[in-house]
């Protein structure tokens, strides 16, 4: 079963109907977590109150400020729009949908936006990673996903891949799938060797609240790998 990074293969893709026509743009992936700290990605997310929270907190902040003063008169305005991710087919270059996309973009109600289960891929890119065994200044750089988001089988967040850089920084250079010209992908390589892959589960704490991962002794590093 193949596996997604959802920075990488999700965020800012293109979103294609069934039909073949354009429906919107990826802006960020709502995910569910569960008891066990599973997370499991449940929705696309679209528009500004999607995708300005993801420029930081000062300056996203600022942003949706501002986005709130221009929308006051739409109470829900300041939610995003939503599609299930049960109805992608595949992603490619872009995010193809098992159905005309027409319709299907809903608005996200208030109780589904306070629930305290779900988080988005935008609020764990960049989060500060705590963990003896890594550089300092490590960070969230992407997660993997594992499987076809609308296809059979588990769909989820199998690890993250952490290192003292920023996301987005290893441009897909990490994976054999997509190695690109041999000596710059050597040299990105080279570059962020320090960048690990977390495995989630025994001794890896994703706490938004305190805005950190902790990585315990306990917890897997493995090297990069495609």
């Amino acid at each position: 079963m193949p596996d997604y990074d959802m920075g990488l293969h999700l965020l800012d893709r293109q979103i294609v109907g069934a039909d073949d026509r354009l429906v919107a743009k990826v802006d960020d992936v709502e995910l569910t977590r569960g008891d066990d700290g599973s997370l499991t990605p449940t929705a696309i997310l679209v528009g500004a109150p999607a995708l300005l929270p993801r420029m930081g907190d000062r300056m996203g902040g600022w942003l949706m400020r501002m986005f709130r003063l221009t929308r006051e008169a739409a109470a829900d305005r300041d939610l995003p729009l939503l599609i299930g991710m049960d109805l992608v087919d595949r992603v490619e270059s872009e995010v193809r949908l098992t159905v005309p996309g027409h319709g299907r973009l809903q608005r996200m109600d208030r109780v589904r936006a306070d629930d305290r289960t779900r988080c988005r891929v935008g609020q764990i890119l960049g989060t500060p990673v705590v963990c003896d065994r890594l550089p300092r200044r490590s960070k969230v750089l992407d997660l993997r996903m594992l499987g076809t988001p609308g296809g059979a089988g588990p769909h989820r967040v199998t690890s993250l891949i952490v290192g003292p850089d920023r996301p987005g920084a290893l441009l897909g250079y990490d994976r054999r799938s997509e190695p690109g010209p041999a000596p710059v992908a050597a040299f990105v390589q080279w570059l962020h060797r320090h960048a690990r892959v977390v495995e989630l589960g025994r001794g890896v704490e994703i706490d938004l609240d305190a805005g950190e991962v902790r990585i315990g002794p306990e917890a897997s590093l493995l090297p990069l790998r495609g």
